[in-house]
């Protein structure tokens, strides 16, 4: 079994390396190691990590953030800071497992594997939601463009996707960018055509 790659982020430079120290020696593969205040000056997606562990007397949102923005990975924050605020901005930064006790090197493996679970399962739960609000767009697109076809030329609502479907199969393009670019043409011929429902 591969070694879990970590990014590693602390606040402290001694603590820093002594969390390096143990984690190597708990069969993790530190991949990063780095101070909180560098964080908007790294390029994390290039570490290929599986994680990034943010250990933090005191969790910034900013640091959190930077992370966020600065990575496609699960962020998991070991902290003794209990303020109920702290804690909500961590997790509305982004953070995907925010744990109170410190680092536990016996619960550690566990906390991580969780943390990545929880990430890819939220990963997949935004992506099904983007499929269908995207599905949707796609479904008002089509009925837009059927009606306007149907309008022009006098036919009916099976005749008119018929047309899209038969100029998305020639263009190898969906229904939905079918019906985009249908009245996104007839927009540059006759503006005013656009606005209609």
């Amino acid at each position: 079994m591969s070694k879990l790659k970590v990014v590693l982020i602390d606040d402290h430079p001694d603590r820093a390396e002594y969390v390096a120290k143990t984690l190597e020696q708990q069969s993790f593969q530190v991949v990063g190691c780095f101070l909180s205040s560098q964080t908007s000056l790294l390029n994390l997606e290039s570490l290929d990590a599986d994680v990034i562990l943010l250990d933090m007397d005191h969790p910034h949102r900013d640091v959190v953030e930077s992370c966020v923005m600065n990575s496609n990975l699960p962020i998991v924050l070991f902290t003794k800071n209990t303020d109920r605020q702290t804690i909500h901005s961590a997790i509305d930064a982004g953070v995907t497992a925010y744990i109170v006790d410190g680092i536990d090197n016996e619960r550690l493996h566990a906390i991580l594997d969780i943390a990545i679970e929880q990430y890819k399962h939220h990963q997949k739960l935004l992506k099904d939601l983007n499929d269908a609000k995207s599905k949707l767009a796609d479904r008002k697109d089509i009925d837009r463009a059927k009606a306007l076809l149907m309008q022009l030329h006098h036919i009916d609502e099976e005749d008119a996707y018929k047309r899209l479907r038969k100029h998305a199969m020639s263009h190898r393009i969906t229904l939905g960018e079918a019906a985009r670019h249908f009245y996104e043409a007839l927009s540059l011929i006759n503006p005013s055509d656009q606005e209609q429902p």
